[in-house]
């Protein structure tokens, strides 16, 4: 990373990560409603060709699996992620600076709330952060 847009993007990455999951996890419910409703019409279709309904549950079974497997994956890595953020924010010398981006970064707080939570204006909540990414991107090598 070598620009403060860099550390801000990497310091939001969890964040984001965590919406994802939130929507997978919708997708996949979704998906298991399909299933359900096709269970139901293989069951009431038993003995009349129902091969069209069991393709559909097949293939509606194999998109919930691999749609799972997806999902343990991003779990795997927001963990990874958070960890790193963590061990980043950490390094910050400056209590204030880590509460700031601890708040915002980890705890997912809008400047707002961080502003109100530290008892400062939102500007100077943002003026700390900016503070902090410049500290962190000094500490890993950028400019």
């Amino acid at each position: 990373m070598n620009s403060r847009k860099g550390v801000m993007e990497f310091l939001s990455r969890p964040l984001e990560l965590e919406k994802e999951i939130r929507n997978d996890i919708d997708h996949i419910a979704s998906l298991r409603s399909i299933v359900e409703n096709t269970t139901t019409k293989l069951s009431l279709t038993a003995g009349r060709n129902p091969s069209r309904n069991e393709k559909a549950f097949e293939e509606t079974m194999l998109e919930i699996t691999e749609e799972e497997r997806k999902l343990e994956n991003k779990y795997l890595l927001l963990a990874e992620l958070k960890k790193k953020n963590e061990e980043l924010i950490c390094s910050l010398d400056n209590p204030r600076y880590r509460r700031v981006l601890r708040m915002h970064y980890i705890d997912g707080l809008t400047w707002q709330a961080v502003a109100e939570r530290l008892n400062v204006t939102e500007r100077h909540a943002y003026y700390l952060s900016k503070k902090a990414h410049d500290e962190l991107l000094h500490y890993m090598g950028g400019s």
